[in-house]
């Protein structure tokens, strides 16, 4: 018989008996369209959520976290900060679009070297995933690499089980801190995976993106849509690979566990 091992990612429960309540609408302040899929949160408290398609939020904050700063960023705007009675007083938030500057990238006459870093790992044997459904909550793993100009060309993940329909994540992409941890997301736009099988192994192509590293990076998967009861989604993993760093709401702090997540990335160099 085979032995099954599911690792959940431990979140902490707080206490919401005595809360604040936040929710309003995030707006581009050019155009006055919606901005779905952004981030807001106490930064590094694990209270959090994402925008919906219209740009709602909506989200409990225990008052025992009242004094930390709340901030709203998403991928191509410039991010903000306020305090959480400013927040609550706010109906409407505006986030202004930030320039984007496209690095030229010389294509070199040399013969290319393919190489997959990460977990590559398609088991179901020993599984892993996001523990409830918390609106931006991330899994990631490092990429170690050491060329320069190596480019992310693919990334893979392999569903292990299944019972939502259609899954739909985010991908990012992370510099690291002086600790090594998860850092700024360094992409320029939104680079959204909707699933078409249930399970199996999932291929996102990167190369539209043209996304060349330098250093070492973190790729990452967010949850940022409800669709259900995320514990019956689980990804392959290992009990020995790059560990998984965590986090379990949006603008949360990153956290890290040995278990490694079924995350990889084709790289070119």
């Amino acid at each position: 018989m085979r032995s099954v091992c599911t690792l959940f990612l431990s979140l902490c429960c707080a206490n919401l008996f005595s809360q604040k309540i936040c929710k309003g609408i995030l707006l581009d302040s050019t155009s006055g369209k919606p901005i779905e899929f952004a981030n807001i949160g106490i930064v590094g408290k694990g209270f959090g959520t994402v925008t919906n398609e219209q740009g709602e939020f909506n989200f409990a904050v225990p008052d025992s976290v009242a004094n930390a700063p709340v901030k709203v960023s998403m991928i191509g705007y410039r991010s903000k900060t306020f305090s959480l009675a400013t927040l609550t007083s706010l109906t409407k938030i505006t986030l202004a679009q930030t320039a984007t500057n496209l690095n030229e990238v010389a294509v070199s006459a040399k013969k290319t070297k393919i190489k997959v870093l990460g977990n590559d790992t398609k088991t179901d044997h020993v599984t892993a995933g996001f523990v409830k459904n918390t609106l931006g909550a991330e899994l990631a793993i490092k990429l170690n690499i050491k060329h320069p100009q190596t480019h992310l060309k693919k990334f893979y993940l392999n569903i292990a089980r299944n019972s939502i329909e259609k899954p739909i994540f985010r991908f990012n992409v992370y510099n690291k801190d002086a600790k090594g941890n998860p850092k700024d997301n360094i992409l320029t736009q939104n680079i959204i995976i909707e699933t078409k099988e249930k399970t199996g192994l999932i291929e996102l192509d990167l190369t539209p993106y043209n996304l060349f590293v330098d250093d070492d990076v973190f790729i990452s998967l967010e949850w940022i849509k409800d669709l259900g009861d995320v514990k019956g989604l689980f990804f392959s993993a290992k009990l020995v690979g790059s560990p998984t760093y965590y986090r379990q709401a949006s603008q949360d702090k990153w956290q890290k566990i040995p278990v490694g997540i079924g995350l990889h990335a084709e790289v070119a160099y």
